[in-house]
């Protein structure tokens, strides 16, 4: 997405995208959060400590989520064992 199009999608002018591209003024945390939603960021994935490990994370919160709830409970015991 171009500086151009997301200043529009967030009701900002492209001077803003630039100042803030170029460190002359520090994002709100609403204005961040607004560009994470416009850009399809998960927030948590912006705030992960280590990208690698979010996102095999979330691959396997995915994998689990789609058990069925007996495999979910066998995994359990597996893990704690």
């Amino acid at each position: 997405m171009s500086a151009r199009e997301l200043s529009f999608r967030i009701g900002m002018s492209s001077q803003y995208i630039a100042q803030i591209e170029s460190g002359r003024i520090v994002l709100t945390v609403e204005k961040l959060l607004q560009i994470l939603e416009v850009c399809n960021f998960p927030i948590e994935r912006f705030f992960s400590s280590n990208i690698t490990d979010y996102n095999v994370d979330n691959e396997l919160k995915g994998l689990i989520e789609a058990l069925p709830t007996n495999k979910k409970k066998n995994l359990i015991e597996f893990i704690k064992n």
